[in-house]
This record gives structure tokens, sequence and C-alpha cells, in this order.
């Protein structure tokens, strides 16, 4: 491989790193998060695209309830990209934990424990678990996005030396339009 090749290959990397650094900026510099403002920050009806790695984009809408503790969050995500059925997100406050039971219809319930964690307006959940039978770190993230939210669903195999959350689905949460 000639010099100039190894240096634009090299140049090319460091431009993804630090494009990758600046879409997920490191934990340590978030706070943690009151469940109370992530739910009330959720509720209401939003509608968007919804598209996992290398599928076409659907029609998603989401609906979003907090309960009157605040609590308790339930997003339902109808029109999946996975199952024609919804999917019920159901996110509890557990002491310094939020707890997630994820259901689809389809396959067995997934349960899940995330900390909470809030920086510049953005929300993340963060939790060690399994996908496609094997574990990972997961994060969710909702990041402000005009008056909505862009909800990225990230994962980080924990039997591969990569060290950093790889994009896994991303789900548009604009308020519909009337």
């Amino acid at each position: 491989m000639k010099t100039n090749q190894l240096k634009k290959m090299i140049s090319s990397c460091f431009k993804c790193s630090l494009l990758l650094l600046s879409l997920f900026p490191p934990l340590s510099q978030a706070d943690k998060a009151r469940f109370s403002d992530f739910c009330l920050s959720m509720a209401g009806q939003w509608q968007g695209t919804s598209a996992k790695l290398k599928q076409p984009p659907v029609q998603t809408e989401v609906s979003a309830i907090c309960s009157a503790d605040r609590r308790q969050l339930i997003l339902s995500v109808s029109r999946s990209a996975k199952h024609p059925f919804s999917e019920t997100w159901w996110f509890r406050e557990r002491g310094e934990s939020t707890y997630l039971i994820y259901f689809d219809g389809v396959e067995e319930d997934k349960s899940q424990s995330f900390s909470l964690y809030q920086q510049n307006g953005s929300f993340s959940l963060l939790g060690e678990g399994e996908l496609n039978k094997r574990p990972a770190l997961i994060q969710l993230r909702f990041e402000p996005k005009g008056s909505g939210w862009l909800w990225l669903q990230n994962i980080q195999y924990l039997d591969d030396d990569t060290d950093r959350y790889l994009f896994y689905r991303g789900i548009e949460m604009m308020p519909p339009a009337h």
C-alpha cells in the first residue's frame, strides 16, 4: 500500500471517529437525571420515521403516557419495522434505576435495568443486557430535534474489542401535523 493511500485511510478513519464521538459524547460528562423530568418530556403523541441500519425507513407513530405520579412511562410504537404489531416500552422508576419491560406481541418479553442520565437537553438510558444472543451495553438516547425528539437505540457488544456504540435503530418523534 502506498504511503499516500495509507495517510488518506488514516485521515478518513480519524474523521469518522470524531464524528462518532460528537454523536455519542461520553456519559462521564452527563449528570444523573430525574425520572419525572424524562417522563414529562416524552409524554404526548408523536409521529415520524423509524429505521434500523440498512433497512428502509417506515412511518411510525409513538404514544407516550406518563403516569400521574411521574414514576412510570409507557411508549407504544406502532407500525414497527420489525413486526406489524405495536411495541410497548414500559419504563418504571425503581430507586436509583429505571426498569424497562419491552414486549412486541411476537417474541418473549424482555426486561432491563438502566441508569438514566441527562446532558445538554438529551436523555440517555444505559444498561447491560443481551442483544442477538450476545452480551451488550444498551443505550437508549433521546436527542432534542426541533419541537420533538430523535430516539437512538445503540449497542456495544461486550464480547467484541470495539469500544464504541453501534447504531441499532432510530425513531423520529415529532408532533403530529394538524
